[in-house]
């Protein structure tokens, strides 16, 4: 099925919608105004009949009981051009003036073109009724007046023209109200889909690899500046996790390398009979091998959080266990630097995964032991309120560089750019404990100045 743009399908929607409208409108006011002006034409006829009749009575006299009747001629002659048949009777009924008798084949010849006009013009079908106005003067009895007029109404050519025209004009409006619907669909709906466009087109080139396309975008409304936002965040993760991949590929290349380039010359040595295979040489190459399934240790736990996404195993236990078994774990290391390792901790319990807590605590400590120098202080502090476990590692160690400290938790990253195992692991260590806590719905971050120390901070939910 072929695809309309969306700018067409604003424009035929707006057009659509002021077309029903404006049918509406018509049809509606079409119906309300012939219904009201028929309402208003049976009235007028009505009240210009009983103008005729009062004209008659005032054409009797009194004094002699005698009618004007060269008056009463002259008014029936010109009510008959408006379609108004005058009858005079007197008290008794009896015909005083009849324009009938007058002139019956002038009203013959009105009655059939007012027939016609009314067939024609309205294609409604009416008849002549005779309507009677007794008539009066000082309260007195004088007559009747018997006028015959069209039923419902009569309209003669002036008046159907009036409404025709009107018709015409609620036409001509409706026209040029869905002209202007659709030159107002067609700019608003360029309005719309312009950065609607401009986005399309940058995620085009995104996908394409081209991450720098993507710039910031005039949008008239929240939602595309929010959907422009949200393409420019994107954007800037895709490149980040671009980089990423290119350094882990580089790193893990590093990291093989290394191992494998002094396995295959020490055994190229012994093989030629140039280097005796020696204890100490095959413990160089046993260390070598140590080295390379290290890291793939590190890449089946990456594997393992990915694929499993952190199955936990909650229940609830004594935070201040966890502490000391983990800190138990360094004693030999703390002795060694001469460092002092503090744990503020009261009697605190947790519903966590204990395995995955103590994982996460032992990562830390190892980076605190490993990274403070002789003499040197850690701290393990952990305070906590109705609903938040907090847990702050401290230390007094060299520190991390501000620009290292926005990528610490990321996969194989390592301030250490030489990739040197003896100051530093492979990077995963605190991209594993960022997964577990997230798993755990905390959060973990981190504070730091050069030479002055570092601070890991562990919030999580206490239910």
């Amino acid at each position: 099925m072929k695809k309309q743009k969306l700018s067409t399908q604003l424009s035929i929607g707006f057009a659509m919608i002021v077309f029903i409208v404006i049918g509406l409108i018509s049809i509606s006011a079409n119906l309300l105004i012939r219904s009201q002006f028929a309402s208003y034409m049976e009235c007028e006829q009505e009240r210009l009949a009983q103008e005729l009749a009062d004209e008659l009575a005032n054409q009797y006299h009194m004094t002699d009981h005698s009618w004007n009747i060269d008056y009463i001629h002259g008014v029936g002659m010109y009510a008959v051009n408006d379609g108004y048949f005058l009858k005079l009777l007197d008290t008794e009924h009896h015909t005083v003036w009849d324009i009938e008798q007058h002139d019956m084949a002038c009203c013959e010849e009105i009655m059939k073109k007012i027939l016609s006009d009314m067939n024609r013009l309205r294609n409604a079908e009416g008849s002549f009724i005779s309507h009677e106005y007794p008539m009066y003067q000082e309260q007195t009895l004088i007559g009747y007046a018997d006028i015959m007029y069209y039923t419902p109404y009569y309209l003669n050519e002036n008046a159907f023209h009036f409404l025709y025209s009107l018709n015409l004009i609620l036409v001509i409006t409706g026209m040029i109200s869905i002209t202007g619907a659709v030159i107002t669909g067609l700019i608003l709906a360029k309005r719309i889909t312009a950065p609607v466009s401009g986005i399309i087109r940058q995620t085009k080139r995104i996908s394409e690899g081209d991450y720098s396309a993507c710039t910031e975008q005039s949008a008239n409304s929240l939602e595309l500046y929010e959907l422009s936002q949200a393409v420019a965040a994107m954007a800037q993760t895709l490149e980040r996790q671009e980089k990423i991949r290119q350094r882990l590929t580089g790193d893990v290349a590093h990291e093989l390398r290394t191992p494998l380039t002094n396995i295959a010359s020490h055994l190229e040595m012994m093989c030629e009979g140039i280097w005796q295979p020696t204890s100490e040489r095959l413990e160089s190459c046993y260390e070598e091998i140590t080295r390379i399934s290290g890291l793939v240790d590190d890449m089946e736990k990456l594997h393992q959080i990915d694929s499993e996404q952190l199955i936990l195993h909650k229940s609830r236990f004594s935070v201040r266990s966890v502490l000391e078994n983990a800190a138990a774990m360094f004693e030999r290391e703390t002795a060694d630097k001469n460092i002092t390792l503090e744990i503020n901790c009261k009697e605190i319990s947790v519903y966590a995964d204990k395995d995955r807590i103590t994982q996460v605590v032992t990562n830390l400590l190892s980076n605190a032991v490993k990274y403070t120098g002789t003499n040197g202080h850690i701290c393990i502090d952990v305070k906590n309120n109705d609903s938040i476990f907090q847990l702050t590692v401290s230390d007094t160690g060299i520190g991390i560089a501000p620009d290292d400290l926005l990528h610490i938790f990321e996969r194989f990253y390592r301030a250490d750019k030489s990739r040197n195992r003896s100051t530093g692991g492979s990077g995963i260590g605190l991209a594993v404990a960022k997964a577990i806590i997230e798993a755990h719905g905390g959060t973990i971050s981190a504070k730091s100045e050069s030479e002055k120390g570092s601070a890991f901070i562990v919030t999580l939910p206490t239910k």
